[in-house]
């Protein structure tokens, strides 16, 4: 408190002590009067301090309430502001008001995002008491659903079965689902995803939703893009050699030309052969990627047909001491393209041989199995294996890691794959890199 204060009440008290003193000494010397005299304006000398105390606390008081309650509209008087307690207090108010208004623009700003986004977002919020409440929506969420914004729990839950069916309220978990709504007659699916966040008092449920349709338009989107870099890449690369060679060839024609003159036109022009024929490989093999055929179907023998294409290989296996373990059940049939099929083959080996270049016992094992009505083919290797810095690149047209490669192997090799309804990934991990292989369209022996 303010040193005027700290003197005020130091004054109250010494007169009412001394008050006290003189009514003891009157009423020990007999002066009832002037004791009961004194005892009244000691009564009113200790009204006056608990008043002044009380207007000194009234205003802290009130704004400790009002903080209390989020309300700012207390305000003390800057008179008031020179006693430091009451500065301090406005100090406090002023603090928490700021604070208040970041918050609000915070959860403007948040909320403002997840109305942005064209996926549906509902966030739950569960206390201590499991009492569930809708904490956020957003307007996709509620158009998937053709409903309004409903922030009751009760009232939402009623109208979304599908997925309160999916999330359990009990206990809420991670969940990566498909599910299909039907919303006036037509039905559409979702891919829906849940998330977990613990704060000290609540428990919150994150529940994403889109359609099919997004996540193919995201996933062709990031295709184009990634492409359109590497095609850019090589262009350019190829392009901006050739034109400042094409300048200086131009110069020294300017001049009469001398024997050392038409050498160097002629080293120039063999560079811009050289790098046209690059440009040119490019395009064709983009247009190889682009104009693949429709696989011609036909009952094949694949055992027969993986064997024939390792065949190919055999020389490079000994040249290199590569141990070759082809595992495999005798006279799997398959409904497929046979060459196509064969080129699968021969890029997933070629990419075999180039990651053992530096193994110390090289290994190639090819894996051939059925089950049910599938068929599985698995190459692997004990090579340099893939980093997983580029994992997510492998398929993306001319994307590689060879001086002397395409980039269009493995791209080829799943857009044949695919063509066969067939699906393929791979792994990398203990020094051992998988590709593994699976066709439907079995046929019975």
């Amino acid at each position: 408190m303010g040193k005027k204060v700290y003197i005020q009440l130091c004054i109250r008290v010494f007169l009412i002590s001394l008050n006290a003193i003189l009514i003891f000494y009157f009423f020990q010397k007999g002066y009832l009067i002037n004791g009961s005299g004194f005892s009244l304006l000691l009564l009113f000398q200790s009204f006056l301090c608990f008043d002044y105390l009380q207007k000194l606390f009234i205003d802290v008081e009130k704004t400790v309430d009002c903080l209390l309650h989020d309300d700012f509209s207390n305000m003390i008087s800057i008179d008031k502001r020179s006693n430091s307690l009451h500065a301090k207090i406005a100090a406090l108010q002023n603090k928490y008001r700021i604070k208040s208004q970041q918050h609000t623009s915070e959860q403007l700003i948040f909320t403002n995002i997840i109305e942005s986004l064209t996926i549906g977002v509902l966030i739950l919020r569960k206390d201590s008491n499991e009492q569930i409440e809708v904490f956020q929506l957003n307007k996709a969420f509620v158009d998937f659903f053709k409903i309004p914004k409903f922030y009751k729990w009760a009232l939402l839950k009623e109208k979304i079965t599908p997925l309160v069916t999916i999330i359990d309220s009990k206990k809420w978990k991670r969940v990566k689902h498909t599910i299909s709504l039907t919303v006036n007659d037509q039905v559409e699916s979702f891919f829906l995803k849940t998330s977990i966040t613990h704060t000290n008092e609540f428990e919150y449920l994150i529940v994403t939703m889109e359609t099919i349709q997004q996540l193919i338009d995201k996933k062709e989107k990031e295709s184009w893009y990634k492409l359109m870099t590497v095609m850019s890449h090589e262009i350019i690369n190829t392009i901006t050699p050739i034109t400042s060679l094409a300048e200086n060839l131009d110069s020294l024609l300017q001049d009469d030309p001398d024997e050392d003159t038409l050498e160097e036109l002629s080293q120039g022009l063999k560079i811009i052969k050289k790098r046209s024929l690059h440009l040119n490989n490019f395009v064709n093999t983009y247009r190889q990627l682009s104009e693949l055929p429709l696989p011609d179907k036909k009952e094949i023998n694949f055992t027969e047909t993986i064997k024939n294409t390792l065949d190919l290989f055999a020389q490079e296996f000994k040249e290199n001491n590569i141990q070759l373990n082809f595992l495999h059940e005798e006279n799997v049939t398959i409904l497929a393209d046979k060459q196509q099929l064969e080129q699968v083959i021969i890029n997933l080996i070629s990419n075999c041989l180039y990651a053992l270049k530096e193994a110390s016992t090289p290994t190639i094992t090819v894996n051939l199995s059925t089950d049910q009505n599938r068929v599985h083919i698995t190459v692997s290797d004990n090579g340099i294996g893939i980093s997983k810095k580029i994992q997510k690149n492998i398929f993306i047209p001319y994307f590689t890691t060879r001086k002397d490669g395409s980039g269009i192997g493995l791209t080829l090799t799943k857009s044949i794959v695919e063509a066969h309804d067939g699906n393929i990934f791979f792994t990398s991990e203990n020094g051992v890199t998988s590709f593994k292989l699976s066709f439907d369209n079995t046929v019975e022996n």
